[in-house]
């Protein structure tokens, strides 16, 4: 069980790699974005509520519980990825993805206050390197030497207030994000592991998405055809990740080792889409910036193996 379940955590952080290129790609959309959040949430939706459909023998009690949890999980994930946007367009993409990622503390941090797992050195190691690891990611990166380094390097030249607003914007996404993952872990730690209501946690973290259907209407954006392909991308890789994200949560939580699935899955995570940055976006985030990235998924990876 806990061999299949670190393998799962480990797959889980693949797909999440997967998510943030097909996310960056859609930045680029601005004609088409919230037409890109919303046919990807109706993917979401209906993978999640068809492919996965939540069982019928669940007691209607345990049900709202975790709709009370996992509704408000939606909507601060959806949020959390639309400030997310606004900080990939300004700065670097692996740098927003990496603080966006580590929010995973605030899960980590609620299971030590709410469910009494214990204080590790180890734990309190990781923990500490994570959000150490912030401050060379926030720091503001060197303007380029020339104009011409500049154009090649759009990170490297953000103006000094331009930097202060993706600032901004990537640290609303890792709490928007940290919300959401910390509510998201809640229904398996209160409930049993074989209760029906479990299968009820994607299908209804799948509908806040939908709203989206407003805003682009609101927008009038009628250029599908240029985001169709990644919506249907982004959908089913969303509901496949957080479907095989809640089957490693299921293995572990019987080993008391479920507080590892989430530092696994992002550090893997972060590692993954930084060397896509890197070698396929060809993106520059100075060594400060680089260092910010490894202690990130150091402090992740050390909170991990603490969780053995």
């Amino acid at each position: 069980m806990l061999l299949q379940g670190v393998l799962l955590t480990l797959l889980t952080g693949f797909i999440w790699s997967l998510i943030g290129v097909v996310y960056g790609k859609a930045t680029d959309k601005s004609d088409s974005f919230y037409s890109f959040l919303f046919l990807s949430a109706l993917f979401f939706a209906l993978t999640s509520w068809f492919g996965a459909p939540p069982s019928p023998k669940a007691e209607l009690r345990e049900i709202g519980l975790v709709a009370a949890l996992l509704i408000p999980a939606g909507i601060a994930s959806q949020l959390g990825f639309l400030a997310l946007r606004e900080a990939m367009r300004r700065g670097n993409h692996a740098v927003s993805w990496s603080i966006a990622q580590s929010a995973m503390l605030c899960p980590f941090a609620a299971g030590m206050i709410f469910f009494g797992e214990p204080l590790q050195a180890l734990r309190l190691l990781g923990m500490l390197i994570l959000l150490g690891s912030l401050i060379p990611l926030s720091w503001p990166p060197k303007p380029s030497a020339t104009a011409a380094s500049a154009e090649e390097n759009t990170s490297a030249a953000l103006p000094a207030a331009k930097h202060r607003i993706f600032l901004i914007f990537a640290l609303l996404a890792f709490a928007l994000l940290g919300v959401q993952q910390t509510l998201t872990v809640v229904p398996g730690a209160v409930l049993p592991g074989d209760s029906p209501a479990l299968s009820w946690r994607l299908p209804l973290l799948s509908l806040p998405g939908l709203g989206w259907l407003g805003a682009a209407i609101w927008k009038r954006e009628r250029n599908f055809r240029s985001i169709i392909i990644l919506a249907v991308e982004y959908g089913i890789l969303t509901t496949v990740g957080q479907w095989v994200l809640f089957q490693a949560l299921d293995r572990l939580t019987p080993e008391g080792a479920a507080g590892m699935a989430y530092p696994l899955a992002v550090g893997s995570c972060i590692l993954l889409f930084f060397l896509y940055s890197v070698f396929i976006r060809k993106e520059r985030c100075g060594k400060v910036g680089a260092a910010g990235i490894v202690a990130a998924a150091a402090g992740i990876l050390i909170l991990a193996l603490a969780a053995l």
